[in-house]
């Protein structure tokens, strides 16, 4: 799954690439349409159904993964 920065990027570079397959007017291809179409929507798909993990969740998980590695070192 992918986090909320990486599809924001990822929409942002389809996006990006639908304009500017748009200019160069090669957008009319099937092939160039239909894998960028599925990509976005696989992205759109995924924000939607990725749990949203609240930030002190997230802070808790980062630090129960940073003690489980010092444990790890000592051993």
């Amino acid at each position: 799954m992918l986090t909320d920065k990486q599809s924001i990027l990822l929409i942002g570079i389809f996006t990006f690439l639908f304009v500017f397959f748009g200019i160069l007017d090669i957008l009319e291809n099937i092939f160039i349409a239909a894998p960028m179409v599925i990509g976005y929507l696989t992205i759109i798909i995924n924000l939607i159904l990725t749990e949203r993990v609240s930030e002190e969740e997230e802070n808790t998980l980062q630090e129960q993964k940073v003690s489980t590695e010092e444990n790890k070192k000592r051993l």
